[in-house]
């Protein structure tokens, strides 16, 4: 990555849906000066953030605006924002707060420019704004979200959503799927692909010399020895035996209902949950607006905020930028490490 000043992260930052909040929580996280010293590309032209927020803060007025052939050039002695064009932006699109095939379209054209400065070793990290998935799917891209969008991208076969608030960290096995699903979803190699992508994340990129991963089971009382389900013994139990004989330091399964319980207690440097709110519900209850997903096993650090496109606030200015600020914080810090 070439850098406008010596070891200074450059990062980029995707606009999301337009039509929700994410111009006005970048706005807002940007005016922050703790990051006078990294520099930002804003995936969006800067016409839309003024349609969206209305106004733009007197430090952004400047700010300069480039093709993507500039953008590869651009060396942040003027500023260390910049703003870039996308060519399926509309000026006055008039949306706001709506699901529509242009906020899709829009989001994805900045999560693909993205994917291109990463590819070109032009980045550090992405940091994105929430999308729609329903926009997105109305503009043609038939990607569940983010995670799945970037993993495509970068030509990686599997990633892990992982849910970060300082060192409490879970992971997911299925993500955006019905919960019906989950079952056929789960087996023993899944479940060791998972185990590995966390570990040699927390090795490589959180500088965890040996990480200790606790694993869920899916079924009440994990099971009780296939009382309530077979999932534990036919897959979870002989994907941790795998792992453990791989060298890596897991543990389980544990029964779900008490394994978040006084997580600060434990010697655990992340858990694995099987399917999405089983892994979220406890990290949203406890962290609510300070958690980061983060995504492990891409080629490039990529960071978001814990919240979605929030249309019914989009446009009015009461959004709070502090899970987006957290986003910008993980990414810096695991840029640092690197």
């Amino acid at each position: 990555m070439q850098s406008g000043k010596k070891n200074v992260p450059r990062i980029a930052i995707t606009v999301g849906d337009p039509n929700g909040i994410g111009p006005e929580i970048i706005l807002k996280a940007l005016s922050n000066d703790l990051y006078r010293e990294v520099e930002f590309l804003v995936l969006s032209p800067k016409q839309l953030f003024l349609e969206s927020v209305k106004s733009l803060g007197p430090e952004f007025q400047d700010t300069p605006e480039m093709d993507n052939e500039q953008l590869m050039e651009y060396n942040f002695e003027q500023s260390n924002i910049a703003f870039t064009k996308l060519p399926g932006f509309q000026e006055n699109a008039g949306t706001t707060g709506k699901v529509t095939e242009y906020g899709g379209r829009i989001a994805a054209e900045s999560l693909s420019l993205s994917i291109e400065l990463g590819r070109r070793k032009q980045i550090d990290a992405i940091v994105t704004a929430p999308l729609s998935k329903e926009s997105l799917h109305l503009a043609g891209y038939n990607y569940p979200g983010h995670t799945e969008f970037l993993a495509d991208g970068f030509g990686v076969d599997d990633v892990v959503m992982l849910m970060i608030s300082d060192d409490f960290r879970v992971g997911l096995v299925t993500t955006h799927c019905a919960l019906s699903e989950v079952s056929g979803l789960i087996s023993a190699e899944v479940i060791l692909k998972k185990i590995k992508i966390i570990d040699n994340e927390l090795r490589r990129k959180f500088d965890i010399a040996t990480p200790g991963i606790a694993v869920s089971a899916l079924n009440p009382h994990a099971g009780e020895n296939g009382l309530f389900g077979n999932e534990e013994i036919e897959h979870i139990t002989p994907a941790i035996e795998q792992a453990q004989f791989e060298g890596i330091n897991a543990v389980g399964p544990f029964p779900a209902d008490t394994l978040f319980v006084e997580t600060e207690k434990k010697p655990f440097d992340a858990y694995l949950a099987m399917y999405h709110d089983q892994g979220l519900i406890p990290v949203k209850q406890k962290y609510f607006g300070k958690v980061v997903n983060y995504t492990a096993g891409l080629p490039i650090i990529r960071t978001s905020p814990d919240h979605g496109t929030a249309f019914d606030i989009a446009g009015k200015g009461s959004a709070s930028p502090t899970s987006i600020i957290e986003a910008i914080h993980l990414a810096v810090e695991v840029i640092s490490k690197n």
